[in-house]
């Protein structure tokens, strides 16, 4: 009888134990879930940045130093004019017009997990579709000693002050566990119209 009881215990021990590490084998898929999910994450931010700063730096391009560059400097939309063509990569003869604005479309395919960014050239620049993921943007600028202009500008001459540009975005991707909740990165980048500092002449 005693024999038979020690199986018993053995085998509820064995049992505890083979529980224990199939728990713990589900702690770490998930970890390892969370941690590549956010990486992932990290990385769609990085170059959405890199590619957003890349943009703005080539505002102003061929354009004199005293003519409006930013034709629209809004709270939610950016535009700018620049000889450069994004569309074809290469200068033109004539200015372009470059606006970037947050996707307002609720029934956009990204809506569920956030809004794209529109950038515009004549149409869409299909290309930089990196900027996904969208749930926020707003738009700050400044002159050319870093002193705050506004986040809405209506007049030309105070845009021919522009020179920077402050984009404050929120990210949010839903996680692969639909019990978790969604992942948001908060982003404030720092743009420079590279162009116009270049054509600077104090």
């Amino acid at each position: 009888m005693s024999v038979l009881i020690d199986l018993l215990g053995a085998l509820m021990i064995a049992t505890m134990l083979l529980l224990m590490m199939i728990t713990f084998q589900l702690q770490l898929r998930d970890t390892a879930d969370r941690t590549i999910f956010a990486a992932q994450m990290m990385t769609h931010v990085q170059r959405a940045c890199h590619d957003l700063n890349g943009i703005i730096a080539l505002a102003g391009i061929k354009m004199p130093t005293d003519s409006v560059t930013v034709v629209t400097a809004d709270s939610t939309v950016f535009a700018f004019r620049t000889f450069w063509d994004f569309t074809d990569n290469c200068m033109t003869l004539n200015a372009n017009t470059l606006s970037m604005e947050l996707e307002a479309d609720s029934t956009s395919m990204y809506a569920p997990t956030g809004f794209k960014l529109n950038i515009i050239q004549s149409a869409p620049i299909l290309e930089l579709q990196s900027i996904l993921w969208l749930e926020n943007l707003s738009f700050s600028y400044y002159d050319i000693n870093n002193v705050f202009l506004g986040k809405q500008i209506p007049d030309a001459e105070t845009r021919k002050k522009i020179y920077s540009v402050d984009v404050n975005m929120t990210f949010r991707r839903d996680p692969p566990d639909i019990r978790a909740v969604p992942l948001r990165t908060r982003v404030q980048l720092r743009c420079h119209l590279m162009n116009r500092y270049l054509t600077y002449i104090p």
